[in-house]
């Protein structure tokens, strides 16, 4: 498959990722509202514990979504200035294989490892530092 065609498969993947952890993020705040709802005055220690529990549970689902919307999002921008596909680590061509099974990657697989070896986690996308650059809205959704 050429490079165009690549990138316009990958541009799919990434909408279609992004489509879905906003749909989940959605579901994810329905749920807190019920649990918020069902448990306003928790009958026990229990009931409090099973609260605490989903709560932190949602919590973490939603901090590694987030993260990955950052990086579908970044993506995406690198599609739009051109700069999609190239390892910013090294300035490789990224393997067509790594795309297609990663297409929010920033790094080929060898700078990947050395980036993760070095500190241990993944970089933050520059320009989105924060969860407030990031809208999430029902408008994001499309019918099918």
């Amino acid at each position: 498959m050429d490079r165009e065609q690549l990138y316009k498969e990958c541009e799919k993947k990434l909408q279609e990722e992004r489509e879905k952890i906003v749909k989940a993020y959605i579901h994810k705040q329905e749920t807190q509202e019920r649990i918020s709802e069902d448990y306003k005055e928790p009958s026990d220690v229990e009931d409090l514990g099973q609260m605490t529990y989903t709560e932190e549970l949602l919590d973490k689902l939603s901090q590694r979504d987030m993260f990955i919307l950052r990086e579908i999002d970044y993506a995406l921008e690198k599609i739009k200035n051109g700069t999609y596909g190239i390892c910013e680590g090294c300035g490789v061509e990224i393997p067509e294989e790594r795309l297609c099974a990663i297409p929010w990657t920033r790094y080929c697989a060898k700078c990947a490892e050395e980036y993760e070896q070095l500190y241990g986690t993944y970089m933050e996308p520059s320009g989105f530092e924060n969860y407030s650059d990031i809208r999430i809205e029902r408008e994001d959704i499309t019918e099918e």
